[in-house]
């Protein structure tokens, strides 16, 4: 029997989800952030409480936007974000002291009450997150993105 390339079709998918999840991580600027930013282990720390929490949500790191693949929690010291777990590939969990947050503005779109931030100082990332996020920042921060 002759090989048709059916199994080298089925391995190459996988090696290309992998290689676009490496380049999307690079483009956007996920990269940058997680020199500075890459989630720490728990240490035996408990979790947010789940209100605190929200999943596939869709946010826009550098130019990249990613649609629904997102999860956020807030605490009181900053942000998690982290991406689906079959996508991250070069996208390990970033925590995001709210102290980086620098100009902080509203990118409100078509009932869409987002913010516009920059990551770090200096800048390492543009963002665009969702609401949610928004509504539970500081107030020091909230206040500077209200309308």
């Amino acid at each position: 029997m002759g090989n048709d390339g059916s199994l080298y079709f089925l391995l190459l998918i996988p090696a290309a989800a992998f290689l676009l999840c490496w380049v999307l991580a690079s483009v956007s600027g996920w990269t940058r952030l997680t020199a500075q930013y890459r989630e720490k282990q728990h240490s035996g720390k408990s979790r947010s409480a789940e209100n605190e929490r929200a999943h596939m949500r869709t946010a826009r790191i550098g130019a990249i936007n990613y649609h629904s693949v997102l999860s956020f929690t807030c605490t009181d010291d900053g942000l998690r974000i982290s991406v689906f777990f079959l996508l991250r590939v070069g996208h390990p969990p970033l925590f995001i002291p709210w102290t980086d947050f620098h100009q902080v503005v509203p990118d409100n779109r078509l009932y869409s009450n987002r913010i516009k931030a920059s990551i770090g100082n200096p800048t390492l990332a543009r963002v665009v997150l969702p609401a949610w996020v928004r509504y539970r920042m500081p107030l020091s921060l909230r206040g500077v993105a209200d309308d």
